[in-house]
């Protein structure tokens, strides 16, 4: 019973990194983009977030078969963490951009 445990704490764990892998990877997309982007033209944020997503969505699809039936809530919470930190973080620094 125990080892079930601890399967589900190391899995939460790896989860919990992913995540946060994710967020940091998409907030430092979201800064460098703010920077280059031009300053009256949003759409290029959306472009930039595109590429990202799909590399990053093929990758955690072959980590998440590792957390059987909540691989796909793997990929949907990194997904989101992804474009969340984005325009957060390119929304935030909008104003700061040369």
């Amino acid at each position: 019973m125990q080892d079930a445990r601890t399967s589900k704490t190391k899995q939460l764990v790896v989860f919990v990194g992913l995540v946060i892998f994710a967020a940091i990877l998409g907030g430092f997309s979201g800064l460098l983009m703010s920077l280059i982007a031009p300053e009256n033209i949003f759409s290029w944020a959306g472009l930039a977030v595109v590429p990202i997503w799909l590399l990053l969505d093929s990758y955690f699809e072959l980590i998440s078969d590792g957390f059987g039936q909540f691989g796909k809530a793997v990929r949907i919470v990194s997904t989101l963490a992804i474009v969340a930190s984005f325009y957060a973080v390119f929304i935030g620094f909008r104003g700061f951009a040369p």
